[in-house]
């Protein structure tokens, strides 16, 4: 089994050709998501809130009118992908059949891509065989080809994390942490959420290094810098302090006290009625009321949701509950092998979750972190097929020596 070794000058190991995993992957999804567009499951999805944003940007030029009834500037999206959406709405046409489809397509590559960077993450870090492996799984993977049906972040949230992942590794010098900076920066105005295990990770990365602090500093400020347009953009026009996204209070709020107040509930509803920034306000007010009042109870939920998060989608849950235990059981078998140079890794599992567990769950919030689940998982499989080849070597290996000291004695 080929290990990680760093922070040395990261030697590339051999690649094989791996463009039979990106094409089955993309037609595989391709099959999938075509029947999808046929039966209006794209257009279907014109109602939500990245789709409502990007309508705006065309028509009003205004990042803004996130739910129906409200036509107010908002921060309830990262700001990535409802752009994106609005550049294809722009070329093709708002809510148009020919959007849904390059959409659609969009997705389609970036999960297909994202089989490719999972080779690669495994291949130079834990093992050429344990890419393979990850990346033919993630390719074929009955979960995987359902999520760039979805209207949603979520594909370009899978690629980025991995992505992120791989050149935040390979860093080694200021200019590569300065890149690596820029593109967990990026990847926080697709979703902020991948920045959960980014402080464990820098720690990990760094305590050694005897120009920590230099590199520490040089990553960090190109990541805040990549932020602050956006966050001076909310304080602006939404007269709150946002770096990213204006709703993490309220999905607290949705998912332990009600989800009746959620802008989505009702075109009347109090988000209507009040604006964002004070319907965030107060629902941050009643939030921290609620939890100081039922701290056992927002404790055992947030549990509850924590134990949940490994086994969605249910529908699926012999898949779901073999990868959770392939890997955590790869974590474990990779922190012993290699002890902290595996926290970059074994971060992500344990720090993303923690998000959700506060808040609610659905498949999509798991699935950017289903990239570094396979590669654990393949790491876990691929050490029990060389202990079990080890098992299936004594009894002949002990035949053998029987067999040499019955020749040997007279």
């Amino acid at each position: 089994m080929v290990l990680m070794r760093f922070p040395a000058a990261f030697a590339r190991t051999r690649i094989h050709p791996v463009w039979p995993i990106f094409v089955c992957a993309l037609l595989y999804r391709l099959a999938v998501g075509i029947h999808f567009l046929l039966i209006g499951g794209v257009t279907y999805q014109w109602t939500n809130e990245i789709a409502a944003v990007a309508r705006s940007l065309v028509l009003r030029h205004a990042f803004a009118g996130a739910y129906s009834g409200y036509a107010g500037p908002t921060a309830w999206a990262a700001p990535v992908y409802p752009c994106l959406v609005a550049a294809v709405f722009w070329l093709f046409g708002v809510d148009s059949h020919a959007s849904a489809l390059v959409l659609l397509l969009l997705n389609v590559v970036l999960s297909s891509a994202t089989a490719l960077v999972i080779y690669k993450l495994g291949c130079e870090y834990l093992g050429e065989r344990v890419g393979l492996v990850a990346g033919w799984a993630w390719a074929l993977s009955p979960v995987g080809v359902l999520m760039p049906l979805l209207l949603w972040d979520t594909s370009l949230s899978a690629f980025m994390l991995p992505l992120s992942l791989l050149v935040f590794l390979r860093s080694n010098s200021v200019r590569k942490w300065l890149g690596a900076g820029a593109l967990w920066g990026a990847s926080a105005l697709v979703s902020p959420a991948l920045l959960a295990p980014l402080p464990a990770m820098l720690v990990s990365r760094l305590w050694r290094v005897s120009t920590r602090v230099r590199l520490g500093l040089v990553f960090c400020v190109t990541l805040v810098l990549a932020l602050v347009p956006w966050s001076i953009r909310n304080r602006e026009v939404l007269h709150g302090v946002f770096p990213v996204r204006s709703n993490g209070w309220a999905e607290i709020y949705f998912g332990n006290v009600t989800f009746a107040l959620h802008p989505c509930a009702s075109p009347t509803g109090l988000y209507q009625k009040i604006g964002e920034t004070q319907f965030v306000a107060q629902l941050k007010r009643e939030t921290i009321q609620y939890i100081t009042n039922h701290p056992g109870q927002f404790v055992w939920r947030s549990l509850g949701r924590a134990v949940r998060f490994w086994f969605v989608p249910l529908n699926f849950l012999p898949l779901t509950l073999v990868l959770a235990l392939g890997c955590w059981a790869g974590g474990i078998l990779l922190l012993r092998d290699i002890g902290l140079l595996a926290v970059p890794i074994v971060a992500v599992p344990i720090f993303y979750p923690v998000i959700y567990s506060v808040t609610h769950i659905e498949a999509r919030y798991r699935h950017p972190i289903e990239p570094v689940i396979y590669l654990l998982a393949a790491y876990a499989a691929c050490r029990l097929f060389d202990r079990c080849k080890e098992w299936s070597r004594k009894p002949q290996a002990q035949e053998i020596v029987q067999e040499s000291e019955r020749v040997v004695t007279p």
